[in-house]
This record gives structure tokens, C-alpha cells and sequence, in this order.
């Protein structure tokens, strides 16, 4: 489950990443939310290699997969207020639907994670 949650972990990065620039390039997102979300990236890249190189690496998956999933459920809470508001612009809509994604991926992922990260007991 450690290198499936690894491979996730960096497949998502990279998809993320692209995704990301993407939607930076064409609606001028502005460069502060977009270091938020490269961080994410970085953690994900990060700590999926760490842990296929290392079996001690699922506390840095954990920690990546939350930050991961805190980003994109803020991200979509903005998004359903603006729709709320209806003040959100037609374009916005495909982010909801691709956020909803993410959040199904990135909360079991954060919730795997976190239960394998508790330690051992030695008997």
C-alpha cells in the first residue's frame, strides 16, 4: 500500500502541476495561489520518492497528502460561496468538477496515510 500511495502521490503531482500552470496561463491566476499549489506539487514529488526509496518516508506522504487535500477543499469552498453568491464566473464551473476529483483522491489518500503513519507496536 506504501508504493501505491507513493505512485499516486507523484502521478497526482504531476498531473496537478500541469493542471495548475495550465489554468495559471489562461486565467492569470495570481502568483501567490500559485506558489501555494507548487508547494503541493513539490511535497507530493518529494514525498513519493522518498518513501518508494524508504519505508520510514509515510509520515512526509502523510503530511503532503494533507497539505494536498487542505489546498484543494479550501479551493472548492471558495468556489461553492461564489456559487452561492452566483458570482461565479462560467469558467469555474470545470474547476468545481475537477476539484471534486481531487478531493476524492486526495482525502483517502491523506486518511491512508495518516493510519499508516502511526507507529508499530513491537511485541
Amino acid at each position: 500500500m506504501n508504493k501505491l500511495l507513493s505512485w499516486l502521490a507523484i502521478v497526482f503531482g504531476l498531473i496537478y502541476f500541469i493542471y495548475e500552470t495550465w489554468y495559471h496561463i489562461s486565467y492569470e491566476q495570481s502568483t501567490l495561489a500559485l506558489t501555494a499549489d507548487y508547494i503541493s506539487v513539490f511535497l507530493l514529488f518529494t514525498a513519493g520518492i522518498v518513501n518508494l526509496k524508504s519505508k520510514n518516508g509515510i509520515g512526509l506522504l502523510c503530511g503532503a497528502w494533507g497539505y494536498t487535500f487542505c489546498i484543494m477543499y479550501r479551493a472548492y469552498i471558495w468556489r461553492m460561496e461564489a456559487i452561492w453568491a452566483k458570482e461565479l464566473p462560467n469558467y469555474e464551473f470545470l474547476q468545481v468538477k475537477v476539484l471534486i476529483l481531487a478531493l476524492l483522491v486526495s482525502f483517502p489518500a491523506f486518511i491512508i496515510s495518516f493510519v499508516k503513519s502511526f507507529p508499530k507496536k513491537n511485541t
